[in-house]
This record gives C-alpha cells, sequence and structure tokens, in this order.
C-alpha cells in the first residue's frame, strides 16, 4: 500500500525479510559509527534478487507511469545495537531506496522521514514534519531517494537488523 508523507510516495508493505539471502561482512561506518556492510562486497542470491526485484514492482508500477524495468544496484546491512543510530541523510545517485525490517527487537529506533519542504515551510504551524511508518519484522519500506531521512537511537539489548538498498528506474 502507497501511503502519500507530504505527498510524497512512500510504500510500507509486508515482506518475508528471511527470503533475503544475503552474504555480507561488516564495518563502522559514517558519523554515527554505525555497523554496516555498506561499501563492502555484498552478495545477493539470485532467487533473493528475483524476489525483491518483483517487489520493488510493485512499488515502481503505481509511481512511474512507463514502462520500464528496475535496476537494483546496491543492497546492505546494517545492526543496531543500544544507542546506535543513523545521522540525517539522503541516497544520492539512485531513484529510490527501501528498507527492509529483517529483526526489529523491543526498543529499536525508528525510521524517521523528514518532509522535504520542511526547509521552505519552518513558519507554518500546521504541515507535519516527521512521519514514522510502520517498523514491524518482515514489513519493506521504499521512497524516493531524495527525501531525508534518519534512524534514532534505540534502547535495545538485541541486534536491529534492517537491510537497505538503492535502485534506478530503465525505460
Amino acid at each position: 500500500m502507497i501511503y502519500y508523507y507530504f505527498s510524497q510516495p512512500i510504500y510500507v508493505s509486508d515482506f518475508d525479510s528471511s527470503l533475503i539471502e544475503l552474504k555480507y561482512t561488516t564495518n563502522r561506518k559514517w558519523e554515527s559509527n554505525t555497523i554496516t556492510s555498506f561499501g563492502t562486497q555484498n552478495e545477493l542470491s539470485l532467487k533473493s534478487h528475483t524476489i525483491l526485484v518483483n517487489e520493488l514492482f510493485k512499488y515502481t508500477e503505481q509511481v512511474v507511469t512507463e514502462k520500464h524495468k528496475i535496476d537494483l544496484f546496491e543492497i546492505w546491512a546494517n545492526e543496531y545495537m543500544e544507542k546506535d543510530f543513523q545521522e540525517q541523510h539522503t541516497h544520492p545517485d539512485s531513484h529510490f531506496s527501501f528498507t527492509i525490517m529483517h529483526k526489529i527487537p523491543k526498543g529499536s529506533g525508528c525510521l524517521k522521514f523528514y518532509n522535504p519542504y520542511g526547509d521552505l515551510a519552518h513558519n507554518h504551524k500546521n504541515f507535519k514534519f516527521i512521519e514514522e511508518p510502520s517498523q514491524k519484522e518482515n514489513t519493506i519500506i521504499i521512497w524516493p531517494s531524495y527525501i531525508k531521512h534518519m534512524v534514532t537511537p534505540g534502547s535495545n539489548k538485541t541486534k536491529r537488523i534492517t537491510y537497505s538498498g538503492n535502485f534506478n528506474i530503465i525505460l
């Protein structure tokens, strides 16, 4: 199902995260020092690639008006423990991004989206500037890559694991 937050098409749907067979190694990256496999060799099985692209297409067929293909060019894992977070950022050089909620223990931080018009409407009290879609295990969230987002610190004692990635549309 697509929700239009800030008039932006953000897709939130159930997705069996156990179907993602991703081999990866982690490092610490970004200012937040998050444990991630971003920038390392990530190996997604062919079966998982096909399943994921089919799910991504459920979103794009609703927001892209022309016949198209999906170029899933990047996927990685993030692992968050207590107090781990991801600072505000966008995903440049891609059309769309996604996150699959694989393991979401009690007290996990939340993925938050920021209204892209927020900097222009700072004195308008009636606009909503932050959204937090449903973030239970086995959920996929897909959004345009230019939308600023972050993950808040959590109080979880076991790993919060998500799979994130970027893809482009080929017309």
